[in-house]
């Protein structure tokens, strides 16, 4: 049974989370979702800015049956509960998601407490910012409760029991897939055609050097 706490505001869903499963540890699959949250963390030091067409949640769940392709499982799981609204998205490594015009409309975070993860997903369903899109075109009255359930719920029963089935999903909505990009990781940049997820979700790029595998990073298109 999947808990839901909706919160009217709080600095982050994935701290609120870790609380939670803290204070209630006998409950493995919790979902925090906010009307409007303060201070939403991407990877790294990236922050997620909240606008008013932007959904936060958190997720508490198992691992993938390869924990490190649980953030790739999570992304695809994204996108195919969107083609379900007849909205096709594309991802992009290691985990994030574009609309239909290039923009970027979802970021995911995942961490790991013990032997649970916990996914921060923040995305856009509607935007009016120059740089990040929305999944859809124009503002509309949102429902964040119902739409963080739907999606959480979605998630938590679509699981993939093959990793192999999950890399080739993932393969097919990914846009950069044969293309040239650079990837810049603890500070080097490595440019090459990317080639294919490897043995542990990491990106397979064929470089000048040959086949590189890079397991961290920012990626570009060149």
């Amino acid at each position: 049974m999947m808990m839901h706490l909706h919160l009217n505001e709080c600095d982050s869903t994935q701290d609120v989370l870790k609380e939670q499963l803290r204070k209630e540890p006998q409950h493995r699959t919790y979902l925090v979702s906010c009307e409007n949250q303060l201070k939403g963390r991407g990877r790294g030091d990236h922050i997620w800015e909240n606008m008013p067409g932007t959904l936060c949640l958190s997720l508490s769940h198992d691992p993938h049956i390869t924990p490190s392709f649980t953030a790739l499982e999570i992304s695809v799981l994204v996108a195919r509960f969107f083609e379900k609204k007849g909205q096709r998205l594309k991802l992009k490594w290691p985990n994030d998601l574009y609309n239909q015009h290039g923009q970027k409309c979802c970021g995911i975070l995942v961490q790991n407490s013990q032997d649970i993860m916990m996914t921060g997903i923040g995305l856009n369903l509607f935007s009016d910012h120059p740089e990040f899109g929305g999944i859809y075109e124009g503002a509309f009255e949102l429902d964040k409760k119902n739409w963080a359930s739907d999606l959480a719920e979605f998630i938590i029963t679509h699981r993939y029991t093959s990793t192999p089935d999950l890399i080739n999903d993932w393969e097919l909505r990914c846009f950069h897939l044969g293309a040239e990009v650079r990837i810049l990781e603890n500070g080097e940049e490595f440019r090459g055609k990317f080639e294919r997820l490897g043995e542990h979700g990491e990106a397979v790029l064929m470089t000048s050097h040959g086949e590189t595998h890079l397991y961290n990073g920012s990626l570009r298109i060149v």
